[in-house]
Formats: C-alpha cells, structure tokens, sequence
C-alpha cells in the first residue's frame, strides 16, 4: 500500500511538473580582463587583430574608431504546473526566471590606428522573470530573453545591403557597424540608436 502511494505522488509529481525547462546559451568566446591590452604599450590594430581576432561591434569617432568584443552567457529556467489531471485542464501555474552574465571588451583607436583607449566590463544580472496564474493553459510567457538572443553580429553585415529602407537610411547609427557609436545587445530599439528604424 506505501509503495503505491508513493508511485501515486511520484506520477503525480511527473504530471505537475510537465512544463518545466531550462535553456543555456553561450553567445561570443569568453573574454577576461587578462586579455585587456595596455594602452601605454602604442598597440598597433595589426597585432590586437592577432591577439583577440575579428571584433564583433565596429563604429567611428570624430578621432578614429572603436572595435568591441562581447560574451554573453545566459540562463533561462521555467517551471510551469498544470492541474490537468485534477480536472482544471485549462489552469496552468507558471514561474521563470532569467540570467545573464558575460564580458564586453571596448579599444578605441586613432586614425594612425594606435590603440588609445582600452575598456573592459564583466556582469552577473537577473534577466528578468515573472509569475502568473493562467485560466488559458499557460498561452503567455513569464520570462523572455529573446532581446539577447539575436545573432551575433558579424552574421547581419552582408545583409545590411538587403534591408528595408527605415533601416538602409539609418545606417550610420547601426549599433554594430555604424558610424555614430556602439551599443549594448538588449537595448529597446524605441530608446536606441535604431529608434528611427520603428514601423
């Protein structure tokens, strides 16, 4: 008799249980602060290239340009409990959460291309998350990261030729390859530099 009680609430466990999930994703190669050249060294680009590789972000300034290189690790946990077997097909309980930790790596350069400037920045940051009792079967999500997930972006160069023409005119403010600055991935595009690419 114990033991088919314990089946009954280990399968009652399972069937509560039956929406939960965990994502990771590993954007970007890992960066440390180890990797920060000194700028009193008259790094050339040519050897930086070599040491850390292609940048990710490039923008121009009124006294050179600046080339970033970025890391994102983020972790995404849902757990969501339906009452289906009870009776309450339609009710779901639903919880999540989000993290994100990485490493930004920002050198500025001169138009003779000598490094003058060298930034390095690490966090560790709740991502956001939420709760929610559904009547709907859990149709709404509690947690969404799909703003740090877009692509990398020397993925998108080629096709900035392609794109549609609020965003071909605002290429100058392109916050990868733009020439007015570079900006963090998880920025709305209603506050940032692509507030003028908004249908």
């Amino acid at each position: 008799m114990r033991d088919a009680i314990l089946r009954y609430c280990l399968l009652s466990a399972l069937v509560l249980l039956g929406a939960c999930s965990q994502y990771y994703y590993d954007l970007g190669t890992p960066l440390s602060a180890a990797q920060l050249p000194m700028v009193d060294e008259q790094r050339q680009l040519g050897g930086v290239l070599a040491e850390l590789g292609p940048p990710l972000r490039v923008s121009s300034t009124a006294s050179g340009y600046v080339l970033a290189w970025e890391h994102w690790d983020i972790t995404e946990t849902k757990l969501g409990i339906s009452l289906g077997f009870a009776g309450a097909e339609a009710l779901s309980i639903d919880w999540g959460t989000a993290r994100a930790r990485g490493e930004f790596l920002l050198l500025g350069f001169n138009h003779d291309h000598e490094m003058t400037s060298a930034t390095f920045t690490e966090w560790d940051n709740d991502a956001g998350g939420g709760k929610s009792l559904q009547p709907l079967g859990g149709l709404i999500p509690v947690v969404d990261v799909d703003d740090l997930l877009t692509a990398m972006p020397q993925h998108r160069w080629g096709a900035a030729s392609l794109e549609e023409l609020p965003v071909s005119l605002n290429s100058d403010n392109r916050p990868d390859t733009g020439q007015n600055g570079i900006e963090q991935r998880g920025t709305p595009t209603a506050v940032g530099q692509r507030s003028l690419e908004m249908d």
